[in-house]
């Protein structure tokens, strides 16, 4: 209700009809100027040779702009000059591309360094489609055997899935999969491979652009990855926003019918079962987290394995990841703007994943990542013994060798808060709350 003698500044003070006292207004406002106060810089200082690049980069835009166009059709057209292919399958892939040039151009403002590396992935991926394309032409046989089971570690982002994937590809029975084979996918049908000599060299250009990550995310051309590098073939990955701050893209991708990306995914997988076909496929992405229908659909024997982490570890955990991963493309990172967007994409992930256990029966091994903590070699054996797979003395070896050599902290502790975000606690455990009940996580 509404006091008589509310004056004009009070009638500010209503929100669905409530009147909000004058101190309570003002300890929200006092909350909010120390959690702005306590964030992450929006300009943090970024390496001085990408200072360089991009100040170069800025001061001959008249000759190198075109070269940084994001035009489809001019992208199309190049990467299919460049390697001499023209067709690139399934047109279905273009809406995902149209969606990501326009997020790009609306989204954000990137640096001149940003708006080069973005065009290189863009152009990769086109010449990874057609190289796909051209490959199951030639390879037709291989396109016609059924994906044996693999093993998918899924589960939300920082909850323990690179550790236990990387794990379980120490098991000489199973295949994991290298960045450098991710990222490039289709061998080429004649002549000298070189993806790895090109992986190498272009993740050793990325180190000397970027702060070191090893203590967030170790990653090496030569080291087990996960499947949003081989979905970006499709254009509906969550690759690219790795790559720079596409929010509307990834927030559209994610509310897109799944089915045609996962019979894409499975076909991309037979080129590396044809490679190794005694072999298990062990793969892992968070991105499969809320496609339990589409796996479940099209491999229903696949033995998944789902990790689990407080909520609050897990988006604050993500969102420094994200934080560094694109201060050096962007003129200004929006921190409130990717922490709402993490919230937002988790949330319905996590839903998604909920809703297909729950009313589909979808078998799910779980594992806290406190369980995984303590005791790795144990919940490889749960698994294991989960779904009847053997666990061989030597691979039993090499996993305990990999524990070992790989300790928590092993680069560095990696250190966040919520305030660096600009959010508190509970804008993050509301959102999670069937989550927490269900696998047993209370508030901090």
């Amino acid at each position: 209700m509404i006091p008589k003698n509310a004056t004009d500044m009070d009638l500010g003070r209503y929100a669905d009809g409530h009147w909000v006292p004058p101190q309570q207004l003002r300890l929200k406002h006092t909350i909010k100027l120390f959690l702005e106060i306590q964030m992450l810089p929006d300009r943090p200082i970024v390496p001085k040779l990408s200072r360089f690049i991009n100040f170069a980069g800025n001061k001959s835009l008249k000759y190198t702009e075109k070269f940084l166009c994001l035009n489809e059709e001019e992208l199309m057209d190049h990467a299919a000059r460049r390697i001499s292919l023209h067709d690139y399958g399934d047109s279905y892939f273009r809406q995902g591309l149209t969606r990501l040039i326009d997020s790009i151009k609306q989204d954000v403002s990137l640096t001149f360094l940003g708006r080069l590396m973005q065009r290189q992935a863009i152009a990769q991926c086109l010449e990874n489609r057609l190289q796909f394309v051209e490959f199951h032409r030639k390879k037709p046989d291989i396109f016609k055997q059924p994906l044996n089971p693999p093993i998918i570690v899924l589960g939300l982002p920082r909850s323990g899935t690179t550790f236990l994937h990387r794990l379980l590809a120490q098991d000489p029975q199973n295949r994991g999969l290298y960045f450098w084979e991710l990222i490039r996918q289709a061998p080429p049908v004649n002549g000298k491979d070189s993806r790895r000599i090109k992986a190498k060299l272009e993740y050793t250009t990325f180190q000397r652009l970027s702060v070191n990550l090893d203590h967030i995310h170790v990653i090496r051309e030569s080291e087990y990855e996960e499947c949003i590098w081989l979905m970006a073939t499709t254009f509906y990955s969550g690759a690219f926003y790795v790559l720079a701050p596409v929010f509307s893209y990834i927030l559209w991708c994610m509310k897109q019918d799944r089915l045609k990306v996962y019979e894409e995914y499975i076909q991309l997988l037979k080129i590396f079962q044809a490679a190794t076909p005694d072999r298990r496929l062990t793969l892992k992405a968070p991105a499969h987290t809320g496609s339990l229908p589409e796996i479940n659909r099209l491999l229903p024997e696949a033995v998944l394995v789902q990790t689990h982490r407080h909520p609050v570890d897990v988006v604050n955990s993500i969102n420094s990841l994200i934080y560094w991963a694109h201060y050096n493309v962007v003129e200004r990172i929006d921190i409130k703007k990717m922490a709402q967007c993490h919230l937002d994409m988790l949330q319905y992930e996590i839903n998604r994943n909920l809703l297909s256990r729950k009313y589909h029966g979808i078998e799910v091994c779980d594992i806290l990542y406190e369980e995984l903590l303590a005791d790795p070699l144990g919940v490889v054996k749960k698994i294991y013994h989960k779904h009847g797979i053997p666990l061989s003395n030597m691979a039993e070896a090499k996993m305990k060798v990999f524990i070992a050599a790989n300790p928590q902290h092993k680069h560095g502790a990696h250190k966040y808060r919520t305030d660096d975000f600009g959010i508190a606690e509970h804008q993050i455990t509301e959102r999670f709350e069937d989550y927490m009940e269900q696998f047993g996580y209370r508030l901090k």
